[in-house]
């Protein structure tokens, strides 16, 4: 049984377009159209580029998928005639159709991932089909709906709102949101006027919001989601990008974390509680604030806590073809990584090189050089393996450097992101030496979707990935799962005594994260790396 799970769609408010084949209930690839069409997020779009790839790596072609599986079980009858057109016009030929809910395939991308036997499940973003955020409860093969809160009514929609009124982006800044709280008193605004949970019932005071209709598209992210009365009430919004960052913004950021973290923790304490489970899984865009899953993992009485590393949009295709499955008594499998992209052989990687006239080395153990490299104060791209699926790049696609050199992380957003200052940095820490390092009630955080606490005594030493509230989101490596990866924080730390990276996707501002040898190089030479090792191949400046 072939599954072709896709996310996407005919207006500018669907986003994160992807695609997934499942073969068996096995996932064979997943990718971003992101990452081939170089368009952030492919807003508005269907996944040609990225039907066509994971095609590709399966080694098969169209005709051999037996279900194509999609979101928007709310939508008109007519759509699956429109999707119908668009396989033919573009590959000849459109497997059945089958369309799911939204938030069912946020469910069921993190519930089969999770590997537990049983979980509360909790979704929430913006809104997708209609809905902004669902409680389920996952067992077996099978997700129960236990309630679902009707946009506008939405977490997702109210920390946009306020991401918008700092002068960012909607549906792509809020993590800079995020990473500005901590700079901020989150007790000087308090929002509960706009948003609050009270006996199951999730409220948005619309007055402040502009609305649209139940079956309308959600706001183009260029469109404002509050109104002139909420300028009135909170005073006039940062407009452009340039302009100062002050104080009064800072402490918005953080009070609107802070109330975010709050209400996300009484919905899922409430539904645990309710439903007596043990574990919680969670997903959808809202389920990447990885401080609201700090406390989420710290506070509730939880045996297990798993975050969909692609719980972006993104996700939407995995979990799509993963209903499916279901439904043919197929059963899903977990797997083992976020490592389910495409990849490059070093005989390819060399030829691009070639063609690009680039200076290189070939090198015996790329491990080894790079840990040289970062040991010696480097900042490296390193391009290894199979892309990751998600928004994190976790040790395939990633710019590195060593944590405790001096000034690291203002000269990586500086001079190689070309970022604002404020942002902070993840890490990549051994598995076995992640308590040593930070502090969290979870053994293990393997996705980068969580923050920890840096341990008080670690915190100079891991200066370049500590934020100002002394947290940072980390991802813990083990042999098993990234081989290459693991061996070059093991030869790091016998080098500098931490086997502790930076690490942060390698793209620069506004760009996806690179996908093929020609992306890694033309970024390594736009941007301030000392060196790329992509392959077996060491490239310097």
């Amino acid at each position: 049984m072939i599954i072709l799970g896709i996310n996407g769609g005919f207006r500018p408010g669907y986003q994160d377009v992807s695609a997934v084949l499942v073969r068996d209930g096995v996932v064979v690839a997943a990718i971003e159209e992101e990452r081939l069409s170089r368009v952030k997020y492919s807003a508005g779009r269907l996944p040609h580029l990225s039907v066509l790839e994971v095609l590709i790596i399966a080694g098969i072609t169209i005709r051999e998928v037996d279900v194509v599986a999609f979101h928007g079980s709310t939508w008109e009858a007519e759509i699956d005639a429109r999707i119908e057109q668009y396989f033919l016009n573009h590959f000849g030929y459109c497997p059945p159709i089958q369309r799911h809910h939204h938030h069912d395939c946020h469910a069921a991308a993190s519930f089969f991932s999770s590997g537990y036997p049983e979980s509360l499940i909790m979704t929430m973003d913006n809104s997708g089909d209609g809905i902004s955020l669902q409680i389920a409860v996952g067992k077996g093969n099978s997700i129960e709906v236990i309630k679902r809160f009707a946009r506008p009514n939405s977490l997702g929609l109210f920390y946009s709102l306020l991401t918008q009124f700092c002068g960012f982006v909607k549906d792509g800044d809020e993590y800079k949101l995020m990473g500005l709280a901590a700079y901020g008193d989150k007790h000087r605004y308090d929002f509960s006027w706009l948003i609050s949970f009270d006996n199951e019932e999730l409220k948005l005071n619309t007055d402040y919001i502009n609305t649209v209709g139940p079956k309308a598209p959600s706001l183009h992210r260029d469109e404002m989601i509050f109104n002139d009365l909420f300028e009135k009430k909170m005073g006039m919004k940062r407009r452009l990008p340039h302009e100062e960052i002050t104080q009064e913004y800072k402490d918005i950021a953080a009070s609107a974390q802070l109330l975010f973290e709050n209400i996300a923790l009484q919905v899922a304490a409430h539904y645990l509680d309710k439903t007596g489970q043990k574990y919680l899984c969670t997903a959808g865009g809202a389920a990447l604030n990885c401080l609201a899953n700090q406390r989420l993992m710290n506070e509730l009485p939880v045996e297990g806590f798993f975050v969909q590393p692609a719980s972006s949009d993104a996700g939407i295709s995995l979990g799509a073809a993963w209903m499916a499955c279901v439904e043919r008594g197929v059963t899903p499998q977990a797997p083992a990584d976020a490592f389910l992209g495409n990849e490059y052989s070093d005989t390819e990687i060399q030829q691009v090189l070639d063609i690009c006239q680039a200076r290189y080395e070939r090198v015996d153990d790329p491990s080894v050089t790079a840990a040289d490299l970062l040991a010696s104060g480097k900042v490296i791209g390193w391009y290894q393996g199979r892309m990751e699926f998600g928004p994190r790049a976790l040790g395939n696609r990633s710019i590195l450097a060593n944590p405790a050199t001096a000034d690291i992380q203002s000269l990586v957003n500086h001079k190689i992101k070309f970022r604002e200052g404020f942002r902070p940095f993840g890490a990549s820490v051994l598995e076995e030496d992640c308590a040593e390092h930070f502090d969290g009630r979870l053994p293990i955080a393997p996705y980068m979707t969580v923050t920890y606490q840096t341990r008080e005594n670690k915190q100079d030493q891991l200066s370049g990935v500590t934020h100002a509230d002394g947290t940072c989101r980390i991802q813990t490596v083990n042999e098993k799962q990234n081989k290459r990866y693991y061996d070059l924080l093991r030869h790091l730390k016998e080098k500098t005594g931490s086997g502790v990276c930076l690490n942060t996707s390698f793209n620069l501002k506004y760009e996806p994260i690179v996908c093929t040898p020609q992306q890694a190089l033309g970024t390594f030479f736009a941007s301030g790396l000392d060196a790329l090792v992509i392959g077996h191949f060491l490239i310097r400046k």
